[in-house]
């Protein structure tokens, strides 16, 4: 059980990385324009499904399993990003998207987690399902909340102008230092400390946001900051009662 928990951990990882870190803003754009004409998405597919492969040479060596691991990822990674170019941006979808690539990483990791051998020997080390039960937390927490964040604020996004552009931007970096505390302190169960971050953030906010003159804005932020927390909260209780 462990060896497939610490695998499906490594994989769902890596599925988020490639996934969010490693694929260009661009291709992202290229896949929703050209759809199954998009270049991009077959780079990106194979990308995810070698990428996939690293944790599964720890565990076996044979061809057979790592060549149908190989095009049961990529080609599903294919179907599912496709089919949601044609869906739409809208948020449902996204997790829908997600759900389907995780369902996928799920039975890949069950039937490898039960060959050869029983990842011992990344387990004696560093591959642990508490120390990637939080590394998978804070890769969580910062572009695809961000995703999650920006898709529910899409319909209340200000108008860009010269007084609010500063501040929307330099809310990605807040937001980023704002979701590391609040997880590193609910995994350490300082929820006292946590309650001084964010009065010491909406000190220092509320001047401009009540000076604002776009109350769209104010709302905005506000809205977004505490979609932050709720997310990042949840995802650190999780962990912490997982470890």
């Amino acid at each position: 059980m462990n060896a497939f928990i610490i695998l499906f951990l490594l994989l769902v990882i890596l599925h988020v990385m490639a996934d969010f870190y490693f694929q260009p803003a661009s291709w992202v754009r290229d896949k929703n324009d050209n759809k199954r004409k998009s270049h991009k998405l077959y780079i990106h597919s194979a990308i995810q499904a070698l990428v996939s492969c690293i944790p599964v040479l720890f565990i076996t060596t044979d061809w057979r399993s790592i060549s149908c691991m190989l095009i049961i990822i990529g080609v599903s990674h294919c179907l599912i990003d496709l089919a949601k170019t044609y869906l739409g941006k809208n948020l449902r979808y996204f997790i829908l998207d997600q759900i389907l690539h995780v369902a996928v990483l799920f039975g890949i990791a069950l039937h490898i987690s039960q060959l050869e051998l029983p990842l011992s020997a990344m387990k004696d080390i560093i591959f642990t399902k508490s120390t990637l039960a939080i590394a998978l937390a804070y890769i969580v927490i910062f572009k695809p909340t961000s995703v999650i964040i920006g898709s529910i604020l899409s319909k209340y996004t200000p108008d860009s102008n010269e007084e609010n552009e500063g501040l929307i931007s330099g809310g990605v970096i807040i937001g980023y230092l704002e979701r590391t505390l609040i997880l590193t302190f609910t995994i350490a169960g300082q929820f006292s400390v946590i309650g001084f971050v964010l009065a010491a953030k909406s000190i220092f906010r509320f001047g401009e946001l009540n000076n604002a003159k776009n109350h769209k804005l104010t709302e905005y932020v506000l809205l977004g900051s505490l979609l932050s927390v709720v997310i990042t909260s949840i995802i650190g209780l999780a962990v912490k009662n997982f470890i």
